[in-house]
């Protein structure tokens, strides 16, 4: 699955064994967003999928937070990282609400970002997410031993995967 995912030209969306139902049309659609180019063109998808089904439309960033240390850098660090979570969203809803999405509700939450983003899927009834990926890269294959592979093994929800073409345009 992570193979296709990480090669394939088109959107592929992955279902778990034991995945609850797609109900059809979707009422809670989850995007993860974290600013990268991946997560902008799952952010597309997202949008033209809220407007055909009337779903909710979730933004979600999460501000990884195993990297921030005890010491006083680390409150800077908080402080910036908080500082661009709230751009990250602002420019997310703001893409949402320019594509006339009707309902939209959007959240930051600290912490791993695999855990925090399948809590959110959980305590929001979440019924479909959309994720972007990176190209086909090395660096895209440790991502996928990351976030996104911890995310297309556990999601309990079908997932749509939106790979942000590699650098050589395929």
């Amino acid at each position: 699955t992570e193979r296709v995912i990480n090669t394939a030209e088109v959107p592929v969306i992955a279902v778990n064994p034991g995945t609850q139902s797609l109900a059809y049309p979707c009422q809670d659609l989850l995007v993860p967003t974290d600013g990268s180019r991946g997560s902008e063109l799952a952010l597309s998808e997202g949008v033209a999928l809220a407007n055909a089904t009337g779903a909710t439309l979730h933004l979600l960033h999460v501000v990884e937070t195993g990297s921030l240390g005890p010491d006083a850098r680390s409150l800077v660090k908080d402080e910036e990282l908080t500082t661009r979570a709230d751009e990250i969203i602002a420019d997310a809803i703001e893409t949402a609400e320019a594509a006339t999405v009707d309902r939209i509700e959007s959240e930051i939450e600290f912490g791993v970002p695999s855990k925090e983003i399948r809590n959110y899927i959980d305590a929001n009834q979440i019924d479909f997410a959309i994720l972007g990926t990176h190209g086909t890269t090395d660096f895209s294959r440790y991502m996928m031993g990351g976030v996104s592979a911890k995310i297309v093994r556990t999601s309990p929800v079908p997932v749509m995967w939106v790979r942000e073409p590699d650098s050589s345009g395929g």
